[in-house]
C-alpha cells in the first residue's frame, strides 16, 4: 500500500508540476580571458550565496566577450550570484577583511555596499514564457 501511494504521488506530482522554461543569462564586463565563471541560481527560503544553489553551472572563459549560460527551470522567483574565478581554484578569493578580490555579479546588477546582498535584493520572476537577463561583473 505504501509503495502504491508513493508511486501515485510521484506520478501525479510530476504531472501537475510546471514544465521547465528557459532562463538565459548573459554575463558581461569580463576583464580576463582566463579562468571560469561559477554561476549559482537560488530560490527563496534558502541561504542566498552561502547555501547550495538549486542550479549551478561552470563556464570556461576563453575570451573577454560576453558569455551566455542557459538554464531549464520551473517558473518562479529566483536570484543569481556568480563570480569569475580568475585563477581556477574554485574559491572566491577575498582579501584579509573579506572583500572579494575576483569579479562577481548578481541578478538585477545589484551592487552591495557594506555587506552581502539578500535574496530580495537580487530576486526576479521567471515567467512561463521564459526570460533573458544580463549580469555585469564588478570592475
Amino acid at each position: 500500500m505504501t509503495a502504491f501511494l508513493f508511486s501515485f504521488l510521484t506520478f501525479f506530482g510530476s504531472v501537475f508540476s510546471e514544465p521547465a522554461v528557459t532562463l538565459k543569462v548573459e554575463i558581461g564586463n569580463l576583464k580576463s580571458s582566463k579562468g571560469k565563471l561559477l554561476i549559482g541560481i537560488y530560490k527563496p527560503g534558502g541561504k542566498f550565496t552561502d547555501g547550495k544553489p538549486v542550479e549551478s553551472k561552470i563556464i570556461e572563459v576563453n575570451s573577454k566577450s560576453n558569455q551566455l549560460a542557459t538554464f531549464a527551470l520551473e517558473p518562479g522567483r529566483y536570484a543569481i550570484a556568480l563570480y569569475h574565478d580568475l585563477n581556477g581554484n574554485g574559491v572566491m578569493d577575498k582579501n584579509f577583511v573579506g572583500i572579494p578580490k575576483e569579479p562577481y555579479g548578481f541578478s538585477k546588477d545589484f551592487r552591495p555596499k557594506l555587506s552581502a546582498p539578500s535574496f530580495e535584493d537580487c530576486a526576479f520572476d521567471l515567467p512561463a514564457s521564459g526570460k533573458s537577463i544580463s549580469v555585469k561583473l564588478t570592475d
